[in-house]
């Protein structure tokens, strides 16, 4: 329809007044003031939440192996070799200014995780002005980010770390991805971001599914020039490949690519999807948290949630994209969300066990919040009455996940404390859970409760070997000696190798008087590790009591020249 002059007139008369309205000095200053302060104060709110952990454990979950264990940290060896499966000489870095600050204390590990998860708040908040969302509606966003609880995970985990750290390189290469874009040309903008992810590359190979989330920025943004946004992403795409490759070498090398192959890939696929619901409904829902997520199958079968996962999932995506243009944050913070955990779902198994974690959702859960801060201005165009109830339900779900945050907290303060947590709500994950806390007992010398876990786990699964190596070597203390024969010749058939369970299997032989089984295991003990020192005197003492005093001496003389507290 033509405008006549006058209904021209009327509407620039109108823009007027309005950006007469908008520009008002004390408007301005307001929104200045707010947007400058607000999310310095999301970032300090969340540091605060987060500072309830710094008294929280090491825990025996990876905590020491990760850093006081690591000799990239204690040695500042950053680039050279693998630790627990991954190449990440930046996380490292981060983990050695720790250990000089307070060596095998937790302190300042808490203490700079916290600080990257405050510092990623900030970065969370302006990038959602960049992206062309509100104040508040940015506000809101960095606070769910910085209170969720599923949050807790990846900032209370000393061992988790990396995801905080990798998140916050993602953050600021998105931020600077969105300043070329906006300048249109190539530059300082477009080598930041580059810059920016390889050093999150270098953090956690996590990070290699960025170029997939910056396409979804692309549709974010509107951007309409599809080859350059396809050329764009070739440097970021060959970083991604190379850090792939590697992360399976890394993987690799610490064994965990040769799992057995348990489920078909059509169970595979019902994993996935079921996993993305899985993921949605703690995101919105975050009851039952706990640090492993099991997929049980009852007599051979799935629960029929997962085999009506991949159609509701499709269900909700055909209803995003078809609805996309009304609402489109919900179909872009689907892309965002999926973008940054497609590698993170159950494609294959990689470490000990088919793994959900809270952390694989750290970053992508901003696909979710941007959706719901969303919703109150898609309703108001159905239901204007409604929008001050859905403002306030945000506000009393972001109070709920903040208290729910500080409770959480408390789960991580030992490894004991977290295992009966995740034992109460979500099982005892086919009995490796009374194995990792009789462990736990056992090495604190709780001989009894640590021998009934032993005992619980290997009645669930009969295939823990290290269960019986444990259970093995408490026998063996206790002087049940057939007991402790029994059980480290279980663990030392599926682990011929062992040296140390070989040589306490000998000492079991020696206290039943069965010299010449042994002499063998002290024998194949030396000639596994010729350093193991101690299978010296053993098998010295042993061959004394077989009448053989020369070799026996022999073996004395040799455990006294390399036992270190005689050197």
């Amino acid at each position: 329809m033509l405008l006549s002059p006058q209904n021209s007139q009327a509407i620039i008369m109108s823009k007027k007044r309005n950006k007469s309205t908008r520009t008002s000095p004390a408007t301005s200053d307001n929104s200045q003031n707010l947007e400058k302060w607000l999310p310095l104060i999301l970032a300090g709110l969340s540091f605060l939440l987060f500072s309830m952990g710094f008294r929280n454990e090491m825990l025996s979950m990876d905590d020491h192996a990760a850093t006081v264990n690591n000799p990239a940290v204690t040695d500042l060896d950053l680039f050279q070799g693998y630790n627990l499966g991954m190449f990440a000489p930046i996380t490292w870095m981060g983990y050695a200014m720790a250990y000089m600050l307070g060596e095998d204390g937790s302190f300042w590990y808490h203490l700079f995780s916290a600080l990257v998860h405050a510092v990623n708040v900030w970065l969370v908040f302006h990038l959602f002005r960049k992206l062309g969302s509100s104040v508040i509606i940015s506000g809101f966003v960095a606070f769910f980010f910085a209170v969720h609880p599923l949050q807790v995970e990846s900032v209370a985990w000393i061992a988790g770390f990396s995801t905080p750290l990798f998140s916050a390189f993602c953050l600021l290469s998105m931020t600077f991805y969105l300043d070329y874009v906006s300048e249109g040309k190539y530059g300082r903008n477009y080598i930041m971001a580059l810059l920016f992810f390889l050093l999150a590359c270098l953090s956690k190979s996590a990070a290699v599914t960025l170029p997939l989330t910056l396409l979804v920025i692309d549709l974010w943004v509107k951007r309409d020039r599809t080859k350059q946004m396809l050329v764009d992403k070739v440097p970021f795409l060959a970083l991604s490949l190379a850090f792939g490759l590697l992360t399976l070498v890394t993987r690799q090398h610490a064994g965990q690519l040769d799992q057995p192959a348990d489920f078909s890939m059509l169970d595979r696929v019902l994993m996935a999807c079921h996993t993305v619901l899985f993921y949605w409904k703690k995101l919105i829902m975050p009851t039952g948290l706990s640090i492993w997520y099991p997929f049980e199958k009852v007599d051979g079968s799935w629960d029929w949630s997962y085999y009506a996962a991949p159609f509701v999932l499709s269900g909700i995506l055909i209803l995003a994209w078809r609805f996309r243009s009304a609402w489109p944050l919900l179909w872009i913070g689907i892309l965002f969300y999926l973008s940054n955990i497609v590698l993170a779902l159950p494609w294959s198994t990689f470490g000990t066990f088919e793994l959900r974690s809270d952390r694989y959702n750290y970053l992508a859960c901003l696909g979710v919040f941007a959706f719901l801060t969303a919703l109150p201005g898609y309703i108001k165009q159905y239901k204007e009455s409604w929008v001050t109830g859905f403002w306030a339900a945000l506000v009393g779900l972001g109070a709920l996940w903040l208290f729910s945050a500080g409770s959480r907290l408390q789960d991580w303060k030992n490894t004991i404390t977290l295992i009966d947590s995740a034992l109460e709500t979500t099982g005892d994950n086919f009995g490796k859970a009374y194995l990792w806390r009789g462990t736990i007992l056992a090495d604190d010398g709780k001989g009894d409760p640590a021998l009934e876990d032993f005992n619980k786990a290997l009645s669930i699964n009969p295939l823990l070997y290290d269960a019986y190596k444990y259970r093995g070597n408490i026998m063996g203390v206790r002087k049940q000696y057939e007991q402790s024969i029994v059980d480290l010749s279980k663990y030392i058939e599926h682990f011929p190798d062992a040296a140390p369970e070989i040589y306490n299997r000998g000492l079991s032989y020696v206290n039943l008087g069965n010299d010449s089984a042994a002499l063998a295991d002290f024998n194949r003990c030396l000639e596994i590790d010729p350093d193991f020192y101690r299978a010296y005197r053993a098998r010295g003492n042993t061959l004394l009591n077989m009448g053989e005093t020369e070799k026996g001496n022999a073996d004395l003389q040799e455990y006294d020249r390399r036992n270190p507290q005689r050197n």
